[in-house]
């Protein structure tokens, strides 16, 4: 036996293949050591934590299907070593998914999957798995109808056809979708009284025959929207004022607006008052025949006229200046029993300066004029008496003296 012991001993073959085996018992020792009580601390520090709201992924054909049924988000349940659990909870490095890309036309279940997260934790999702309708992607051209509350519009005030831009949208979605589109309508949201026309944008809605809200994409999903405010109107008269005095020499014929009516818009309330518009012309820089164009001033509770401003002719004259000689001074009011002689001027006639255009000019005499002084209750002696005169408004004029000298006597 001893020998046979030697012999061992003196193979290398044996001493290599000894070394190896109390090397492998040596590192099994030293394993367990080691990790026997570090497992058993893992073992009691297992957890088990929810980790909500964690967004799930769809893999699938985007530019051919339409994928309905699928939340966006799940909860998602770990267990394992507490470090592990709370790292997974707080990075949420991990993707939840659903694989769809064999999937079939219709409705069909399929299992949650997650990855990039450690396998030392055991996952499970809720739900575990969620039917899904795949569809065939279709993309339509729809024409948007508006809808707004007629309700908001001032006592009187109508809403005219609206102008949408774009008047069409395209509407994606799968192709059970599509078909059930009943309504695409931009909604106006608005609160305050509506007294004019607007301009707003209109978020685009999509609705079956119920009303119910479809899920599908709209491009654009906001339209704009202008609804035209009609309010009452009311058509009056223009009537023309003239203001101010014209140079001198100059005189103004006639005012000639280009329309001689205008629409007023507004309050009913302030059109009742309205019976024509007044359009004051100042003639003060007038030299001869112009053209002028007046804005029409909107009264309170008017909130536009058509049109906005006027044009008026004015056609001018040239003054002339002439002296109407000897025009008689008559008298009133003197007693029976007295007589009146003119001592200043000694013939009782005046002169008259008469201005006007030659037109005019050439109708008026000594005869165009009344002038009279009032005796009455006068007596005997001299008296300087006021003239007192009415000639036509058709010129100026201006008596040459406004008073004369007369003397009273006693009849014989």
């Amino acid at each position: 036996m001893d020998k046979f012991l030697n012999k061992l001993m003196e193979s290398k073959w044996f001493v290599r293949g000894l070394a190896l085996v109390l090397a492998l018992l040596l590192y099994i020792t030293a394993y367990i050591d080691q990790m026997g009580p570090a497992s058993g601390a893992a073992r009691d520090n297992t957890t088990t934590e929810t980790i909500e709201d964690v967004p799930v992924v769809l893999y699938y054909d985007e530019d051919s299907f339409v994928v309905t049924g699928a939340p966006q988000t799940v909860d998602v349940i770990v267990e394992g070593n507490s470090s592990l659990v709370k790292s997974a909870k707080n990075l949420r490095d991990f993707t939840v998914y659903l694989d769809l890309t064999k999937a079939e036309i219709g409705t069909q279940r399929v299992k949650f999957q997650v990855r990039d997260i450690s396998d030392k934790l055991t996952v499970s999702i809720k739900p575990e798995a969620v039917n899904v309708n795949v569809q065939e992607k279709v993309t339509k051209e729809f024409t948007v109808d508006i809808q707004f509350n007629k309700a908001l519009l001032e006592d009187g005030y109508q809403a005219e056809e609206p102008v949408i831009k774009p008047k069409k949208v395209k509407i994606t979605g799968g192709k059970d979708v599509i078909d059930q589109i009943n309504y695409v309508k931009a909604i106006v949201e608005r609160n305050e009284v509506i007294d004019r026309t607007f301009t707003q944008k209109a978020s685009v809605s999509v609705l079956d025959q119920n009303l119910n809200k479809l899920n599908v994409q709209v491009e654009p999903a906001e339209v704009e929207v202008t609804i035209p405010v009609k309010s009452p109107q009311k058509t009056v008269p223009v009537v023309i004022k003239q203001q101010g005095t014209p140079k001198e020499g100059v005189s103004i014929k006639n005012i000639e607006p280009a329309v001689r009516e205008v629409v007023l818009y507004g309050r009913q309330s302030a059109l009742d008052k309205i019976s024509s518009i007044e359009i004051p012309v100042n003639v003060a820089n007038i030299s001869g025949d112009q053209e002028l164009t007046i804005p029409i001033t909107l009264g309170n509770g008017i909130t536009a006229v058509t049109p906005e401003a006027i044009n008026v002719k004015v056609t001018t004259e040239t003054k002339e200046t002439r002296t109407i000689k000897n025009v008689p001074v008559n008298y009133t009011g003197l007693s029976n029993q007295y007589g009146l002689d003119f001592l200043d001027p000694d013939n009782g006639q005046v002169d008259i300066d008469v201005t006007g255009t030659p037109e005019v000019l050439q109708n008026i005499n000594a005869a165009s004029f009344n002038l009279t002084v009032n005796a009455e209750g006068l007596t005997e002696g001299e008296h300087e008496l006021k003239i007192q005169a009415e000639g036509p408004d058709s010129i100026d004029w201006k008596l040459k003296r406004t008073t004369v000298k007369v003397k009273i006597t006693a009849e014989g």
